[in-house]
């Protein structure tokens, strides 16, 4: 039964997709759980039930048998879900608390989270995406020195027998050092833009489940603000709840134009994964532009020591005799 619905590997990761539309390889175990718990609700099951049913189903994750295990051995259902330990399930463990104690419908929370953690596995996706061009790039370039020494070798200059030369030991490790270097630059450049944080929106939408129980702007604050904090909800920045941030921004805006507040803290979520999204196609525009950097200054001056001076000083037999 969950085959068909293109789930991922545990903690939303990219790998392990099953065949599938674009849409089900974007969703991730926890949004794919999310989707089906709400259809349940809607049909009828008790939401004490939902989680167990899920996962007694046949082919269910082992997240999900591991939720069901902890509700049947006497746990609540937000502390089952939290203790998965992954961000989108603790976020799924707020949301459930936040959707009981406000008294909302399960089932629209639940679809409107699952839609957050669909849009949030996408720009997760887009970043591998647009990291894979550097990557290979660096890779490639990386290879050239001992490309050249081989391509050397098989024209018959022998550069193996310059490099056990004292001259060619100078050469070969000034030219590893500089291609260490050069890699090591260039990874550091790449990791930094693939570990950077691109989870936004998320504090909107639990806000939003917050007051559609009735409850007021500075209560449903602290209620987010609560839930982020027992269930450890990393993906959920406190700033953007304080007096001067994005959340309260948009509270007071609703305030002064006399418009529902809910309605515009999802558009605001929507904007916010919107931005994140060009941020990270500027960053990797820019990343494409400075991974040239290293490879300028590190990698090629390390093919010329250890692929193209070599070979010329094999074939100028400037050395003499190669003992």
């Amino acid at each position: 039964m969950w085959s068909r619905w293109g789930r991922t590997g545990g903690g939303g990761g990219a790998e392990g997709r099953r065949e599938g539309s674009a849409e089900e390889k974007a969703r991730s175990v926890a949004a794919t759980a999310a989707l089906r718990a709400a259809s349940l609700l809607g049909g009828g099951v008790p939401s004490a039930k939902v989680w167990r049913v899920l996962g007694e189903e046949p082919g269910a994750p082992e997240e999900l048998a591991d939720i069901a295990g902890r509700i049947a051995a006497g746990q609540s259902s937000e502390a089952a879900l939290a203790a998965v330990g992954d961000p989108e399930w603790r976020v799924l463990a707020a949301a459930w608390s936040l959707a009981l104690q406000s008294g909302v419908p399960i089932a629209r929370t639940l679809d409107r989270i699952a839609e957050a953690l669909v849009s949030l596995e996408r720009v997760g996706n887009r970043r591998s995406v647009l990291l894979a061009g550097p990557r290979a790039t660096v890779r490639l370039v990386s290879a050239l020195p001992l490309v050249a020494m081989l391509f050397g070798a098989i024209l018959g200059f022998d550069p193996i027998a310059v490099m056990l030369s004292p001259a060619g030991a100078v050469l070969g490790v000034l030219g590893g050092v500089l291609l260490l270097v050069g890699v090591r630059w260039a990874k550091l450049l790449t990791d930094r833009l693939a570990a950077a944080e691109w989870v936004s929106g998320l504090e909107c939408e639990l806000c939003w489940i917050a007051l559609s129980g009735g409850a007021s702007q500075q209560a449903a604050l602290r209620d987010v603000a609560d839930r982020a904090d027992a269930f450890a909800v990393t993906w959920v920045r406190l700033g953007t709840l304080r007096r001067d941030g994005a959340v309260q921004q948009v509270l007071r805006a609703a305030t002064a134009h006399g418009t529902p507040a809910g309605s515009m803290l999802l558009v605001e979520a929507a904007a916010a994964r919107a931005r994140t999204l060009a941020e990270l196609e500027r960053q990797a525009e820019r990343l494409a532009v400075s991974v040239l950097l290293p490879i300028g200054v590190c990698v090629l001056p390390s093919f010329i020591v250890l692929g193209v001076l070599p070979v010329l000083l094999a074939v100028m037999g400037s050395l003499g005799p190669i003992s």
